[in-house]
């Protein structure tokens, strides 16, 4: 990739001082640095219109671009300084009462868990039992349940410390019914609640043996149950467990379908969903179809991207195009970071990741986090430059966690390149602040290239 940069004017002039920034931005911090139980958030100068979908180059990648585009926006709802919301509402196709009770959810998820840890029982069950509520009542807009598991959690850790046995078997068994990744840590939880957890399993737990087959009009909407997706309608989903579950099939610009459904053991259900595009955002569904082969030179005025944009009232859009990886359990990213306005490509970023557990997750949020930054707190001063120039302080993306496992997390060379996506714009400012001329691009696309 060295070699790459620097047959550019810019990379000849610069390619030593870059070097130098990029091991000190990108290698230092991870060497030294340990993750946080929760990034800070990112913050730009401006308030846009910012929202950022993703697409699947094959049919069978589409339940991993769905976990990407989850992640990606999770990362984007704690950019402080972007208008999000707006643009979430009309792709996920949720009005404006489902994202209130989203945000009283929330607000009473974090007073329970307050009350929680000062042994405010009844205060945390009362709290906790009304964010499960009206989470249950948001499921249409609820693409990260990581704040319903916990809610969960601790309601049935609540009820177990106030002596409500059959309460807490209850909410636990739901855990194990549709969130079998969550579960108390003994290091944190009291004894008896690990216990009251284990005991509330299903009699299949260990091996589900339930299916639901699961259909929609029009076919090729995106099947979730549990909350993880799954592939496209029409199809069955095996290896579920006795007990109930929750079914929601989307589709882009249609209002989410959500049904719950009760299975027994070896047990079999259906689900046909009927999907109805909004009349806010039509041909959105179309457009976003289009976008995994579109043009990535610069946003077309009639391609699906800027289709999209229009459509969702954009003044950015980042697309992340998910295809298949060199090596099993690997997916290639690209990362494309548009401003509607001009039509300049901000930032193009491509690499590998694994889909194992969470680290796609958390590679998609950090992936997202250091793009944004760069690409939102760009500014083109001129109409001929062809990499957006940088006018503040450098901000370095978030370290990340030295897993010694094969993701792409626990690799210094992935946040060299993160950091080297701030250190190009440091770079760039320098050229402009002592003459250096505007023809600076190595890509006559006019963006900042990130690679990991």
């Amino acid at each position: 990739m060295v070699d790459d940069l620097t047959r550019t004017p810019l990379f000849s002039r610069f390619g030593a001082l870059l070097l130098v920034l990029g091991f000190i931005v990108g290698v230092a911090p991870a060497a030294r640095a340990q993750e946080p139980e929760r990034a800070a958030p990112t913050q730009v100068d401006a308030s846009p219109s910012v929202y950022i979908v993703s697409v699947a180059r094959a049919p069978e990648l589409e339940p991993v671009s769905a976990r990407v585009g989850a992640a990606a926006r999770a990362a984007l709802r704690r950019v402080e300084g972007v208008d999000w919301q707006t643009p979430d509402q009309r792709f996920l196709g949720y009005d404006q009462a489902v994202a209130e009770r989203l945000l009283r959810a929330r607000t009473r998820l974090n007073a329970g868990r307050d009350a929680y840890t000062n042994l405010q029982m009844a205060d945390a069950i009362g709290e906790l039992a009304g964010a499960v509520e009206d989470f249950d009542a948001a499921a249409v807009a609820v693409e990260d349940p990581t704040d319903l598991g916990q809610s969960l959690l601790l309601l049935g850790a609540s009820y177990q410390l106030e002596g409500r046995d059959r309460d807490a078997a209850r909410v636990f068994r739901r855990l194990h019914t549709q969130m079998r990744g969550v579960a108390p840590d003994p290091n944190e939880f009291n004894p008896q609640v690990v216990q009251k957890f284990q005991a509330a399993a299903p009699p299949d737990a260990t091996a589900g043996t339930a299916s639901v087959t699961v259909g929609s009009d029009p076919p090729g909407a995106i099947v979730y149950v549990d909350f993880v997706p799954r592939g496209l309608t029409p199809m069955t989903v095996g290896g579920l467990v006795s007990g109930q579950h929750i079914v929601r099939v989307t589709r882009a610009g249609a209002t989410p379908f959500v049904q719950p459904v009760e299975l027994r053991r070896g047990g079999t259900g259906s689900v046909n969903a009927f999907m109805e595009d909004n009349a806010a955002t039509p041909g959105l569904h179309d457009a976003f179809a289009s976008i995994a082969d579109a043009s990535v030179e610069r946003l077309d005025r009639n391609g699906p991207i800027a289709a999209i944009a229009s459509s969702l009232e954009l003044q950015k859009i980042g697309v992340i195009r998910v295809a298949e990886g060199t090596t099993d359990g690997q997916v290639e990213l690209e990362l494309l970071l548009f401003d509607v306005a001009s039509g300049r490509r901000l930032l193009r970023g491509a690499g590998e990741v694994t889909t194992e557990g969470s680290a796609l997750e958390l590679g998609v949020q950090r992936l997202v986090a250091g793009g944004l930054e760069a690409g939102l707190r760009a500014q083109q001063t001129d109409d001929h430059e062809r990499i957006p120039a940088r006018r503040d302080p450098i901000v370095t993306a978030p370290p990340p966690t030295h897993s010694g496992g094969g993701s792409v997390l626990g690799k210094w060379w992935f946040w060299s390149a993160v950091g080297g996506v701030v250190v190009i714009g440091a770079v760039v400012a320098i050229v402009l602040a002592t003459g250096g001329g505007t023809q600076l691009g190595q890509d006559p696309g006019g963006q900042v290239i990130l690679q990991f």
